[in-house]
């Protein structure tokens, strides 16, 4: 993290707290989408489907879905 981004950040009233967080779960992402290329994973290609992901992550949370992922989707 930059000097000039953690200006920016506590020039928005963001606390240690916040910024550690922030910084923790940017890193958290960062080392999934390694692990996730490593493995040579096959993702969608349609960008419908992550529309439609998102919505399910919006009204569920990151939990499990209790029915298969599929379904959840087009739910």
């Amino acid at each position: 993290m930059s000097a000039q981004a953690l200006a920016a950040a506590r020039a928005e009233g963001a606390d240690d707290r916040e910024i550690h967080d922030t910084v923790l779960i940017a890193a958290a992402f960062c080392m999934f989408n390694r692990y996730v290329d490593g493995l040579a994973t096959d993702l969608p290609q349609d960008p419908g489907y992550y529309t439609e992901a998102a919505k399910v992550i919006v009204a569920h949370g990151y939990a499990m879905p209790q029915k298969p992922a599929e379904e959840a989707l087009h739910a």
